[in-house]
């Protein structure tokens, strides 16, 4: 996903705290079947969506492209009691 084309609002070298949920977000609406239960900025880097703790990380995809990584800090049971 080019971020200045999909989320053309967002400088994506220089992401504040909702930059970095929105394009969480973004991506996330992209998988079949995935529903917002419930979603926060937790600092600028990472937001918590679902219960879990999400971090984006920029790095350089298969072809060299820049690009951004998901990755899955950890849950929080009591975010998932809340849900409910």
């Amino acid at each position: 996903m080019d971020v200045r084309e999909n989320l053309p609002f967002i400088d994506p070298e220089n992401l504040s705290s909702q930059d970095v949920l929105e394009v969480l977000l973004h991506l996330f609406r992209q998988k079949p079947g995935f529903i917002d239960r419930g979603h926060e900025i937790n600092n600028k880097e990472t937001a918590w969506v679902n219960a879990f703790l999400f971090r984006l990380n920029p790095g350089i995809d298969h072809d060299g492209m820049e690009a951004f990584v998901v990755e899955v800090i950890g849950s929080s049971v009591d975010r998932m009691a809340k849900l409910r």
